[in-house]
């Protein structure tokens, strides 16, 4: 096998809006962010980057046929849905919503006194119609470090959340000069890097940045700093129920 394929996507060069309460850093196109050339990256749609202010939010809105990944760095993030949830997401804890076919409200507030930070992720179900789920899961920053925890799967396996679609999802913290590889389950990555600074596939990455990667049986990565990075193994030749 050759030497992979990285398509860069470096965190000043993604979308921007400035809302005084939120901002929002869109690696593809989302809201009021539109790229021809970053609509998607296989099931991957949406990654958006925000930091909420104290006591502000999103208000309720609607979703179908979308399934909602939210991963937070910092803070508490308040979610509250029309299926009767309510919980607190914290840092290190991922939350799955499969919006399901027939739609679902949800609201999503920082109640507390500091900012929170979190990274939005919207993939596309591979098949329809799919059921409203919900689910999350912390792993602490002890079960974290030096690894790629898996959170996120298609068929839930070793504790993980389920997904409709081709793609698991993971999350890690490392100490600068740690290494880690990981194997590859599907035939296309996406790195996004929380915070810190990351060699990967032949390219470095620091806080912000992204890269899509094609081609890898196995992904190395050699750390330069204090990292805090999610990793997507995604099936990129998944049908993609766009609706």
């Amino acid at each position: 096998m050759g030497s992979p394929t990285v398509r860069l996507r470096r965190s000043a060069e993604r979308g921007f809006e400035d809302f005084g309460w939120t901002d929002n850093w869109m690696t593809f196109s989302f809201g009021g962010y539109h790229s021809r050339e970053w609509n998607n990256f296989g099931p991957l749609r949406v990654i958006v980057e925000n930091h909420i202010q104290p006591h502000q939010g999103f208000g309720a809105h609607s979703h179908r046929d979308v399934e909602i990944v939210t991963y937070v760095a910092a803070g508490c993030l308040t979610h509250k849905d029309s299926f009767g949830h309510s919980a607190g997401v914290t840092a290190g804890e991922m939350q799955v919503i499969s919006a399901g076919s027939t739609g679902m409200i949800h609201s999503e507030q920082n109640i507390h006194d500091e900012v929170e930070h979190n990274l939005q992720i919207w993939l596309v179900p591979s098949k329809h119609p799919t059921p409203f789920v919900y689910n999350q899961l912390k792993y602490t920053p002890e079960e974290r470090a030096g690894r790629f925890r898996m959170y996120v799967s298609p068929d839930g396996r070793d504790g993980s959340m389920p997904i409709h679609t081709g793609a698991s999802i993971y999350a890690g913290l490392f100490a600068k000069g740690d290494q880690a590889r990981h194997a590859m389950a599907g035939n296309g990555a996406w790195v996004q890097v929380v915070r810190g600074r990351v060699q990967v596939a032949g390219v470095a990455l620091e806080t912000g940045d992204g890269a899509g990667i094609l081609g890898a049986a196995e992904l190395d990565f050699a750390f330069d700093d204090s990292t805090e990075v999610l990793l997507f193994d995604l099936d990129m030749d998944a049908p993609l129920i766009w609706r």
